[in-house]
């Protein structure tokens, strides 16, 4: 009986290539299972109104917002989620639309305010008084419509 050194070689070779890539694979797996895997927050729910919202993470989504924007659907919004809390300022640059912004730190409303898209070239810059980890931004009204308290309670679904 022959043997062939020069095959196993190669079947060990491609063996181990294999081993490193699902090894690979696993640890991919593992490390990203918290990010691909959770449920993302979809829906706050203010007092009995429930919200679909879009999520501003990154620092791209979190300097757009709801920028070039004609419309928004009614009991939707944008929540801006910050790494901690601070007093975060808020502009409507390139916002087409009125807004009610909503500034929430740790479940808990602790500012509001009623804005509507600049007229001109000059844009102010909003900010709260109180620090906020969260800002949900939603249609004009929606905070009188729905007789939204500072001090109210929200719920991330």
């Amino acid at each position: 009986m022959k043997i062939n050194f020069q095959e196993i070689f190669q079947d060990l070779k491609t063996a181990k290539r294999n081993w490193w890539l699902i090894l690979s694979i696993i640890v991919l797996l593992i490390f990203s299972y918290p990010f691909v895997f959770k449920k993302p927050v979809t829906q706050i729910k203010i007092k009995n109104q429930i919200i679909k919202i879009e999520l501003a993470r990154t620092s791209d989504e979190l300097t757009k917002g709801l920028s070039n924007r004609d419309f928004l659907d009614p009991n939707s919004g944008m929540l801006f989620i910050f790494p901690r809390t601070d007093i975060y300022k808020f502009w409507m640059k390139d916002t087409r639309i009125p807004l009610d912004i909503i500034w929430i730190n740790h479940n808990q409303i602790v500012e509001m305010t009623s804005l509507n898209p600049p007229i001109d070239n000059n844009i102010p810059e909003y900010s709260p008084k109180n620090p906020a980890n969260y800002v949900l931004e939603v249609n004009a009204g929606f905070i009188k419509n729905h007789d939204i308290k500072i001090g109210d309670k929200i719920t991330l679904k």
